[in-house]
């Protein structure tokens, strides 16, 4: 976007501080917020006299972000939503509550475009009365950092923050039945959160150590990426978010089952070509067994997968479909 811009990149939530010796093209802006009831999110600043210095503006096009959603509605500046658009969260399935598509619709319809993280949503707001013409799809996407050399692939992977929802102990069962029964891989799980230490405690009180390693959360693009190297499989039970395209960016498929809890993530995985996705939990001890016995089918699956990331799901291709909805708005500014 740089490239083609004068861009000005704002935050609110963490921090910016870049790698030592890394220059970007843009500049930064911190845009400090206050949070209501758990949900409401309001940045301290006026966010509407802020988007009048500019030329456009792409927005977070959260409901609950209740400064940005509305800025649309007191200026003319084209202003480009880009959003999942639909409900998702970490207990809730992808689109499942309803309820305040009406307000996302009035919201959204006052945009000069939208940019949506998958293709889902725009027949839905058809069907609401928004022109299609001014829907663009930039699919949510990971930069990833190939290791130049390969490596024998021979573990399974699970990555991201460790809480019950997403089914860590689904895999931590089937590896517990299959235990001494198969020539099982090494699982790799990388991660932090709540049920941490309840897992380092179900690993070391099934002497399973040498076994499954549990290595903590890894920051280092580079350290993480020596373990997508080593894996014919990166697998999460209940959840498929942006490790879909982190594991597919490496040449890994991703496994999960159909009913995960998702951003729209999953809709990138074509079932038994670039990935798996499962009926049930119940399934992951047959599909454990299928890579210990069928090794290349799954280092097939992920050279697909790297094939689909690298011609459709890189941050460039993330970044062309916001061009083309900023371009759409300003081309049709007032209209």
């Amino acid at each position: 976007m740089a490239e083609k811009c004068d861009l000005t990149v704002a935050y609110s939530q963490g921090n910016a501080d870049l790698p030592s010796g890394m220059e970007v093209k843009f500049k930064i802006m911190h845009l400090p917020i206050r949070t209501y009831f758990g949900r409401i999110v309001c940045q301290k600043d006026n966010i509407s006299k802020l988007v009048k210095q500019f030329d456009a503006a792409i927005i977070y096009g959260d409901i609950s972000w209740v400064k940005y959603i509305t800025v649309p509605w007191f200026h003319k500046t084209p202003v480009v939503f880009h959003t999942i658009g639909v409900s998702a969260s970490y207990n809730k399935k992808y689109d499942s509550n309803k309820r305040w598509d009406f307000l996302r619709c009035k919201l959204y319809n006052r945009a000069g475009a939208l940019a949506f993280y998958t293709d889902y949503p725009i027949e839905k707001y058809v069907r609401m009365g928004i022109k299609r013409e001014k829907m663009f799809v930039a699919n949510n996407t990971v930069e990833v950092h190939p290791l130049s050399e390969k490596s024998e692939k021979n573990t399974i992977l699970m990555v991201g923050t460790l809480y019950r929802q997403k089914g860590v102990q689904v895999l931590l069962d089937a590896y517990e039945r299959l235990e001494g029964k198969y020539n099982l891989p090494e699982l790799n799980i990388i991660g932090n959160g709540p049920d941490f230490d309840f897992i380092k405690g179900w690993i070391q009180s099934h002497n399973m150590e040498e076994l499954i390693h549990l290595r903590g959360a890894i920051y280092d693009i580079d350290k993480k990426a020596t373990y997508f190297s080593q894996a014919l499989a990166c697998v999460s039970p209940c959840q498929a978010g942006l490790t879909v395209l982190e594991s597919m960016g490496y040449g890994v498929p991703f496994i999960t089952t159909k009913d995960a809890i998702s951003g729209g993530e999953i809709f990138n995985i074509h079932n038994y070509i670039d990935g798996v996705i499962l009926d049930q939990t119940d399934d992951f001890d047959q599909v454990i067994i299928d890579i210990v016995e069928n090794k290349c089918k799954y280092i097939e699956m992920g050279e697909k997968a790297q094939e689909f990331y690298n011609n459709y799901r890189k941050p460039e291709h993330m970044a062309q479909g916001l061009w083309s909805a900023l371009t759409y708005s300003l081309e049709n500014q007032g209209q």
